[in-house]
């Protein structure tokens, strides 16, 4: 064959080369991802120890409905897209009286990033609820839940009790009980949460 010949198979040599190649490439990438994707998964976890978070894997995303403050019904799925607290609490709640401004801090740092925090106040009126959230200077969504249904179909038996919602509507787990989320382990976990 003349040398004009094997010049011409040049391209067809490396275009087979990399289809057989490819694919080692891409086994590669996936595992660096995995091991990336494993390695924030452990931090979480130990995140969720320190917080003293219990974990939970839920199999299907969180679905229910809750009232907002003029009584309309809002589905939770319609918060979906971003990384959530869904927190039960009520008015006459001590504890949720320290908790809820830090959870004011937390929605004012990273709202731009696609954080909610969605406070579902038990049996309480929306008039009640309005003078506490002016009260206490916060801006983030209060709903209802007039008859406790949503809180005892996930048995809330304490307030505040808050729920960790990934972008996807899945509960990652929850927090019975105040937690101190101004702190630099729950602003971690938070940063976390919101780069997948």
């Amino acid at each position: 064959m003349k040398r004009s010949g094997y010049l011409k198979l040049i391209p067809l040599m490396l275009a087979i080369l990399l289809v057989l190649v490819s694919p080692a490439i891409q086994v590669g990438a996936t595992s660096d991802l995995q091991a990336a994707d494993t390695s924030k998964t452990a931090e979480i976890e130990k995140l969720f120890r320190r917080l003293d978070i219990t974990m939970i894997n839920e199999r299907d995303p969180l679905e229910g409905q809750v009232s907002d403050l003029q009584g309309k019904k809002v589905n939770l799925s319609s918060f979906r897209g971003n990384v959530a607290f869904l927190t039960f609490w009520t008015t006459w709640c001590p504890s949720c009286r320290i908790e809820m401004p830090a959870l004011q801090k937390l929605y004012a740092r990273y709202r731009p990033r696609g954080f909610m925090v969605l406070a579902v106040s038990i049996q309480e009126p929306p008039g009640k609820v309005v003078d506490y959230f002016r009260s206490m200077s916060l801006s983030y969504t209060p709903l209802l839940d007039p008859k406790a249904r949503m809180a005892l179909s996930l048995g809330v038996w304490s307030v505040p009790s808050t729920f960790i919602l990934d972008r996807k509507g899945f509960v990652l787990g929850k927090a019975v009980g105040s937690r101190h989320w101004e702190s630099p382990d729950a602003r971690k976990l938070l940063q976390l949460l919101l780069t997948e």
